[in-house]
């Protein structure tokens, strides 16, 4: 009898979100982690790899270490979701309830628009119908949807529809979401050639940009690179950031939030 679809999604979710935080695994472990056979651990594997999220190795596996796609939104929401929930909590914190603000498409964006209430005469813009329907149910009226082309992978909305609409306006402040913030080369990139778009178009029309990032964004280089550090104002990130990179970062003149 084959295996239910979705009790695998969630085991290879946990496997990406443990290779994650311990560089790499052994296929025995994985099988004694998840109560599973080898040969289950390895199908798992090879779906992770060829979805670009892993590397197999001869009796493990390694995190990649270049992000060639990301997790859908739902898997992706329960990866660090007490971290993202104080950085959206800081994230709002910081505006002055009159400003215009930009919301990107991420499950980070999600808990920042999840405290929107708390500065509901901001005016809220967002290509994320996710992020949309947050706003909504927050009670907030002032927001704006940027339509486009569908994006599954973050339940957003980009292509030339949308950066036409994003080239009329003009944010206070935007929060942007990331696959990694390479800090070595002082850049952030996504793992979307189509996505980078819209963001390179929302950081040319905002006056303060800040990454809201988890520090398991630190590690990896993605596909296409968005921004370099002079272009944005800053890094909101949760506090079990390593000592050497805050150091790193702060030596970028960047304002960096730990919550």
């Amino acid at each position: 009898m084959s295996e239910n679809f979705d009790l695998a999604a969630v085991r290879r979710r946990k496997i990406a979100e443990l290779v994650r935080a311990r560089g790499a695994m052994g296929i025995r472990d994985l099988g004694l982690q998840f109560g599973v056979s080898e040969a289950t651990i390895r199908r798992d594997l090879k779906t992770l790899d060829d979805e670009g999220i892993v590397v197999r190795t001869h009796g493990g596996v390694l995190m990649n270490a270049n992000v060639r796609v990301d997790l859908p939104n739902e898997e992706r929401k329960a990866v660090g979701a007490a971290e993202k929930r104080r950085i959206g909590e800081a994230a709002i914190e910081m505006l002055s309830d009159d400003e215009v603000v930009f919301l990107d498409a991420g499950t980070t964006a999600h808990a920042v628009a999840a405290h929107a209430h708390k500065k509901s005469r901001c005016t809220y813009v967002t290509t994320s119908l996710g992020v949309a329907n947050q706003l909504q149910a927050q009670g907030i009226v002032n927001f704006y949807m940027i339509g486009g082309s569908y994006e599954p992978v973050n339940d957003s909305f980009a292509g030339t529809l949308a950066i036409s609409a994003l080239r009329s306006l003009s944010f206070d402040i935007a929060f942007l979401c990331c696959s990694a913030v390479d800090v070595p080369k002082r850049s952030i990139s996504v793992a979307s050639e189509v996505y980078a778009q819209v963001q390179k178009e929302v950081i040319l029309n905002t006056r303060r940009c800040f990454v809201i990032a988890d520090a398991s964004k630190f590690k990896p280089n993605a596909f296409m690179r968005t921004s370099c550090f002079d272009q944005i104002t800053g890094i909101i990130t949760n506090r079990e950031l390593d000592s050497g990179t805050i150091a790193d970062v702060k030596d970028a003149d960047l304002e960096l939030v730990l919550v």
